[in-house]
């Protein structure tokens, strides 16, 4: 319970129904990156651009999508019973989100912080589908980009993502609880991925970009 406390300092008054919403969204994204918003050490407008730009460039949000723009009718669609679950396919949830009918009063009383919110738990969902992968298990990309928006660009995302790595490995690895063995091949496939994002970049740079990344995110995962 201390967790929903904690989140409830960042959510500001609202109906319940949206309150409900955002607890879902809080579940999701799991109790670290929760508190780590409550408290102000991840900027939730900046996890939200990256999240915008990964999920657009993946063809997952349309060109004028963003985690707010989807987070307000997420929210809305909640209080009327429309969830994720009930859809066999989760592009016919995102349809029912663009066709949604928002009632603009309740949009306005729902601050931005709390549309991102709810919209990151959708995008994750969305990454979820499109790779096949665990439920709550792309909440990881989040937490990156909230501890080093620098270096966890959407583009760097996208390609880890169409790599194949586990996610949870590399925040494992930034949080600086794997073994040297472990640490090193966390390490050798993020720089493998550099090389065939950017062409030309060093091997060397890319382990330096890394480790400043990793000492960012100690401070703020730690």
């Amino acid at each position: 319970m201390g967790f929903f406390r904690g989140v409830s300092s960042f959510f500001s008054n609202v109906g319940s129904a949206i309150s409900s919403g955002l607890s879902a969204a809080a579940s999701w994204c799991g109790e670290k990156f929760s508190t780590l918003v409550s408290v102000g050490k991840i900027a939730l407008d900046t996890v939200g651009g990256i999240a915008g730009g990964l999920l657009q460039s993946l063809g997952l949000f349309g060109k004028q999508e963003t985690p707010e723009y989807i987070g307000d009718r997420a929210l809305q669609a909640d209080a009327q019973g429309i969830f994720p679950d009930t859809f066999e396919d989760f592009s016919d949830y995102m349809e029912s989100l663009r066709n949604f009918e928002l009632d603009p009063e309740k949009s306005k009383r729902t601050t931005v912080e709390e549309k991102i919110f709810k919209g990151l738990e959708v995008a994750g969902r969305a990454l979820e589908d499109k790779f096949n992968a665990p439920t709550g298990s792309m909440a990881n990309v989040w937490l990156l980009a909230g501890t080093n928006p620098d270096y966890f660009t959407s583009e760097r995302f996208q390609s880890i993502l169409n790599s194949g790595m586990d996610v949870a490995s590399i925040v494992d690895y930034f949080e600086g609880t794997l073994g040297g063995g472990e640490a090193l091949e966390i390490e050798d496939q993020l720089v493998n991925i550099d090389r065939q994002t950017y062409p030309g970049k060093d091997d060397q740079t890319s382990r330096e970009e890394i480790y400043t990344a990793v000492e960012a995110a100690k401070n703020i995962l730690n």
